[in-house]
């Protein structure tokens, strides 16, 4: 009777989805006699995950990813196959049939494919049952030790003059397991909560203590944790440095990879097979390594592997990963433990010393599909610091750290504190960031710029140029700047000063204030170099005969709104004069009048939307870190007439969008565009110009074989696609490989209208083109990576074609890529 009432609620429950999982029971007999099949196989089909039979022929099998049949085997009998339902409660009582008949021939046949053919299409198989990220949810506590190391120091560097100079580090060397030494000059720890959930994917890291000791603590402690160092082995393709590894466990991973199955044993209580790989061929950024297996779910227990040493990459001599996964409940295996360790240097075989960066990371208290309420996971950053994060004391410290320190990493502050205070410390350490940032620091002045300081133009002929700055030891919300440059030609002095505070330092608000009084070109790119710039000036294609001297004043305030979201409104006014061709001239009364200054007051408003995008926050500068979603930007600019003598009343609207995209063993694909148009009549320097670009020296956001205000429009069009192919196609050919060469092509183009209805403010000169209904386009066919610092493209400008011009023109530009 308690059976029959056991099947019932079993039955019960079969029409019923119980946690996703699949749960049969039943029971095996002899089909002929009844009798029940002790040790019976019951196993899912193409997978190890089975039971035997108990005493009384019962079994109970389970699993939460499975295929959708069950076979049961016992020795006399034949096998028998049966379809399940996948994700319920069932039962099922199967009755064995006996084997009859002999065996008549026996033929041994060679495996159509490799063993290790074999197990690695079992891993593809099942990587999605296997993979994190589909889980519903999941959460854990992380702890990630971040240490960045000066190494490739001599067996005569202890002896070295400047290292006696510096006899305060002799107690603070380390030794490497390949017996080299090293000096460990910076440690970051973090402790944080990280949370993730599925439908829509949505992931947020807590930090629950963080700290920096060593050189120059930047404002990196939200990039040090969890979440921006996390590699998934299980993902296909691997965005490291702004490149795109093939992963071993990738669908198409034998097209790049041999496999070889070489051992087998236990891993704790699981019995692993180990799968080593290398790259088939020199030039792929693949690795080499091994990963072992385990035999029941298919899963990776351990990841162990390095950049192939044959891959096409710069100043990265080595880069090796390795994981260690667990079963943190029934067929859910988690990452517990992670080591990565990087070494940075100029060249393979360089003298000069080199940076080892290493990551140790352990994870423990996993929380399995436990979803939070998606409220939780929304909110300004995606990684909170909670307040108190960075004042733990070191008991606090000790309690919270997975592992402690050694004594190294425990005395890098004292190190670095006690090196500050030597003066050939001070000066390395000034002389590296002049190098860096073209400024000398000076106790609380900073001196530069050194791109700026002699340049060359039609008008000034040689100018020189001095810039000021407070450095951050005067202060880290204010920044007091300026410049002044004379003109050795026109012998006159140019001025400019820059005021720039930190309103909310916990979520930016940028306040500048600003003055200029220089010579500038319009029509020139907003980010490309100014005419104070030598490489601009001393790289000239062609004279710079259309500048304009302007007179501007202005205020600005850029503010996050959220942690993607970023609004910029600004005022200015400003006065044009003419200089060279760039003449101004009106029609009054039928009469042609010159027109010696204009002026306008215009207010700016802009809107930046890049989803999930971060940044790495200065004090006042910051960096973007590139974003995996298009990033969408909205501008108005209004001319208002009538304040302090503006003579326009005119409206200007753009939309820009830009992405990048990496395309795996495809490069890298960066594209975009733009639309705009401007109500209201202006003189035609305040409409929209063609960005040109007349130097050598290539401009990513200019037309490369475009002159300075050759097109001027009122309503535009524009777009602009490049593809960075890596050793795609060089890392083929013999020989060529061995330069590490690495292929470029892009193409742009503008097309734009402008009405006549501007006339009547000042007419359009004599050296505007008309589009007249076809667009301008360039395209080139570039090598990068040339010596590893210098890239070269051929521009092909297709149309509008100037009678005795070259189509075809060679740009170059210095390119530092991994």
């Amino acid at each position: 009777m308690k059976r029959i009432i056991f099947y019932f609620f079993i039955a019960l429950l079969s029409g019923l989805s119980f946690g996703q999982q699949t749960i049969i029971t039943g029971k095996i007999t002899d089909a002929s006699t009844g009798e029940p099949l002790v040790y019976a196989r019951v196993r899912f089909h193409d997978s190890k995950i089975g039971v035997f039979t108990d005493s009384l022929g019962n079994y109970r099998l389970e699993a939460t990813h499975t295929s959708d049949t069950i076979q049961i085997s016992y020795p006399g009998y034949n096998v028998t196959s049966l379809k399940i339902q996948k994700n319920r409660v069932q039962v099922l009582d199967i009755k064995m049939q006996t084997q009859i008949g002999e065996i008549l021939e026996v033929t041994v046949k060679a495996p159509e494919e490799l063993p290790s053919t074999r197990l690695h299409k079992k891993v593809i198989a099942h990587k999605n049952n296997n993979n994190k990220d589909k889980l519903e949810a999941y959460e854990y506590e992380s702890y990630s030790k971040i240490e960045f190391d000066i190494d490739n120091l001599g067996e005569n560097f202890l002896i070295n003059g400047l290292v006696n100079k510096l006899d305060v580090v002799l107690n603070y060397f380390d030794t490497a397991e390949n017996g080299k030494r090293f000096l460990p000059v910076l440690l970051s720890e973090s402790v944080s909560d990280v949370y993730f959930k599925n439908n829509p994917k949505l992931k947020k890291e807590i930090v629950k203590a963080t700290q920096i000791s060593g050189v120059d603590k930047a404002k990196v402690n939200q990039f040090l944790g969890d979440m921006y160092l996390d590699i998934n082995i299980y993902d296909n393709i691997h965005d490291l440095f702004y490149e795109s590894f093939i992963s071993p466990l990738a669908p198409f991973a034998r097209s790049y990879y041999r496999f070889y199955l070489e051992d087998s044993t236990f891993i704790g209580k699981n019995w692993c097979y180990k799968l080593r790989f290398v790259p088939k061929r020199s030039g792929d950024l693949t690795y080499t390594g091994e990963m072992w297996i385990h035999d029941t779910t298919f899963a990776v227990q351990r990841f162990s592997a390095c950049f192939s040493e044959v891959a096409n990459l710069n100043y990265i001599t080595s880069f090796c990963i390795d994981q260690t996964f667990e079963q943190v409940q029934n067929e859910t295996w988690m990452m517990t433990k992670e080591s990565i360790v990087a070494d940075f240097k100029l060249t393979e075989n360089s003298k000069l010393v080199g940076i080892l960066a290493r990551k140790n990371n352990t994870r423990r208290n996993f929380i399995i599909n436990q979803k939070k309420d998606a409220t939780f996971y929304k909110g300004q950053n995606t990684i909170e610091i909670l307040p108190d994060a960075k004042t733990k004391t070191p008991e606090e410290w000790q309690n919270m750290r997975h592992t402690c320190l050694n004594q190294q990493e425990a005395g890098i502050q004292k190190m670095i504190d006690s090196l500050n205070n030597t003066h050939f410390f001070k000066l390395a350490k000034s002389l590296t960031y002049f190098a860096t940032t073209g400024y000398y620091k000076i106790g609380k002045i900073e001196v530069g710029h050194a791109t700026s300081l002699i340049a060359v133009n039609p008008v000034e002929k040689y100018r020189a140029t001095l810039s000021l700055r407070t450095s951050n030891s005067f202060s880290k919300r204010l920044e007091l700047g300026g410049r002044l440059t004379y003109g050795f030609g026109d012998q006159r002095f140019k001025y400019g000063f820059l005021v720039r505070y930190n309103a909310t330092p916990k979520k930016r608000g940028l306040l500048s204030s600003y003055y200029s009084y220089d010579i500038e070109q319009i029509g020139q790119s907003s980010s490309a170099l100014s005419i104070g710039n030598s490489f601009t000036t001393f790289l000239s294609t062609a004279a710079y005969d259309k500048l304009t001297f302007v007179n501007k004043i202005g205020a600005s305030f850029e503010k996050d709104i959220k942690k993607d979201f970023v609004l910029f409104t600004g005022v200015e006014w400003k006065s044009l004069t003419p200089l060279g061709l760039a003449n101004y001239k009106r029609v009054i009364n039928s009469d042609t009048i010159s027109i010696s200054t204009i002026k306008t007051a215009e207010i700016t408003s802009r809107i930046r939307w890049a989803k999930d995008e971060e940044f790495l926050d200065g004090n006042f500068d910051r960096i973007p870190i590139t974003c995996l979603n298009p990033i969408f930007s909205f501008q108005a600019v209004i001319g208002v007439k009538g304040i302090a003598g503006s003579q326009y009343n005119y409206q200007k609207f753009e939309l820009e969008v830009e992405h990048y995209r990496n395309l795996g063993v495809l490069g890298r694909l960066y594209y975009g565009g733009s639309i705009g148009y401007i109500f209201g009549n202006v003189a035609y320097p305040f409409l929209k110009a063609a960005p040109g670009n007349q130097s050598y020296y290539m401009m990513y956001t200019a037309f490369n074989k475009l002159n300075f205000l050759e097109f001027i429009s009122d309503k535009y069009v524009s777009g602009f696609i490049e593809n960075q192919w890596g050793g795609l196609i060089f890392d083929r050919i013999p020989l060529v490989k061995k330069l590490k060469l690495r292929l470029v092509t892009t193409a742009k183009f503008t097309l734009g209208d402008i009405s006549d209805r501007h006339q009547q403010e000042m007419l359009i000169p004599s050296f505007v083109k008309r589009f007249g209904g076809i667009p301008y386009a360039e395209t080139s066919v570039g090598i990068e990576n040339i010596l590893k610092i210098l890239r070269v493209d051929l521009v092909w400008r297709m149309t509008h074609l100037d009678p005795g011009m070259s189509p075809l023109g060679i740009r170059m530009k210095f390119s530092f890529n991994f």
